[in-house]
């Protein structure tokens, strides 16, 4: 990587160090105490948590990002007001389904350690606003600086506990207190640099442009989620985790691509630079597929060997199911949303989520059956490929944009097709 941090690196690194902290401490986990069963506790703890704010927390950062930086800069107490308020509203949800949503939503009879859950949820999901106000300000040097120290403080509190032999709840005490550190630095942020300004006008148009996107982040990332609860419904809590450890697609595909996504969506807001940026989305693209594809095709050949070494014997069917997961680089290294997002057309991306959810649940399904727990995976992969087609569809039909501005058709098919005779090879001739 380039020595002189961009926002678009410095974001990348951030996803990556907050991405290897939940791996290191999962790895730390399976080598102390903790049965697999607490192991799959924990991370039915992250998993609520997510279930009930991903959707709309991605949609609002998202919707931010376009909109005019002084102008964001300036109100970025309104948008922090906004996400706390989707956060209570997440709150209440999960109070209602722990008191109602017994053998029908929630198949335990309550959702464990609720009260923790709670406080994690109101100081940690607001906080996700850090990075991204930098991002605003332009500081990517912050973004790393403020990775680093908030992960490396994560890690710590968390992993500690279970080395130490405490009971699980120690580790969820060390979350939610740096959860409720970030939110004080958040509130610090906020009340020396942007100001405790108030705009209904801006709320409008924030929530104008992020709430179709909130709608398609709702349907395309809740099917993860509905893997989630299918795997709680027809297997253990052992399963579970076994199921989650491997349901983890290659980090630096997700991050990096996610994390560029991101980054590019101010460059939308400058005027009469749409021929460069569709450039740059197709140059930089191409650089992550030169070194992700390669790394995805190791890690594909190597994941039977890791899992039960870097974990533990009971984590090697999550080999399997992570090798699938790898599979997606082919459709995340593709930036249709991204132009529709940073030209603010965002509806046919809840269109487009729409039916990569049905998809998704309904080859769940159907390969549950056939496959057990992997053909979850498989039916994911499928899904988003779908869901990349329409958009592409939808940039061009749009904006005349071709997928040749801004993809490498060629480099990109080649690698996609070895990929795939490699995943055939490791998972069906080998293993």
């Amino acid at each position: 990587m380039k020595h002189k941090l961009s926002n678009i690196s410095s974001l990348q690194i951030f996803q990556l160090l907050r991405f290897s902290t939940l791996i290191l401490i999962g790895v730390v986990f399976t080598k102390t105490t903790l049965t697999t069963n607490q192991i799959g506790e924990y991370e039915y703890f992250l998993f609520l948590s997510g279930a009930v704010s991903f959707f709309w927390l991605n949609g609002l950062i998202r919707g931010l990002l376009p909109l005019d930086k002084e102008k964001s800069h300036r109100n970025f107490f309104s948008a922090f007001l906004v996400v706390t308020s989707f956060t209570v509203l997440a709150m209440l949800v999960l109070l209602f389904v722990n008191q109602y949503g017994k053998g029908t939503l929630l198949q335990k009879d309550e959702i464990p350690y609720m009260q923790l859950l709670l406080a994690y949820l109101f100081f940690g999901v607001p906080s996700g606003l850090i990075e991204y106000f930098f991002l605003i300000r332009n500081e990517p040097k912050k973004i790393v600086r403020y990775g680093l120290v908030s992960f490396g403080l994560m890690f710590l509190l968390v992993a500690i506990p279970a080395v130490l032999g405490m009971p699980l709840i120690n580790s969820l005490y060390g979350l939610v207190t740096v959860a409720f550190l970030r939110y004080g630095y958040l509130i610090f942020l906020i009340a020396r640099y942007s100001g405790f300004n108030f705009s209904m006008d801006f709320v409008k148009e924030h929530l104008g442009l992020a709430l179709p996107l909130v709608l398609s982040a709702l349907l395309s990332g809740s099917a993860q989620y509905v893997d989630g609860f299918i795997v709680t419904s027809k297997f253990d809590e052992a399963s579970f985790a076994i199921f989650r450890f491997g349901a983890r697609e290659l980090p630096l595909v997700l991050l990096l691509a996610n994390a560029f996504s991101t980054a590019m969506l101010p460059e939308f807001s400058e005027k009469g630079q749409l021929a460069s940026t569709l450039n740059k989305i197709k140059t930089e693209s191409l650089k992550m597929a030169n070194y992700l594809f390669p790394l995805t095709a190791i890690l594909l050949a190597l994941s039977h060997f890791l899992f039960p070494w870097v974990f533990n014997s009971n984590f090697k069917e999550s080999a399997s199911i992570f090798n699938v997961y790898l599979l997606l680089i082919i459709s995340r290294l593709v930036f249709p949303q991204t132009i529709l997002i940073g030209l603010k057309k965002t509806k046919i991306i809840a269109v487009a989520s729409f039916f990569e959810l049905i998809l998704n649940v309904a080859f769940s399904l159907w390969f549950v059956q056939v496959w057990g727990i992997v053909g979850i995976a498989y039916a994911t992969v499928l899904a988003y490929i779908f869901e990349k087609l329409i958009l592409i569809v939808g940039v061009r039909k749009l904006f005349s944009i071709e997928l040749i501005k801004y993809q490498k058709i060629s480099i990109h098919m080649v690698y996609s097709v070895l990929l795939l005779l490699i995943f055939y090879v490791i998972e069906f001739l080998i293993y």
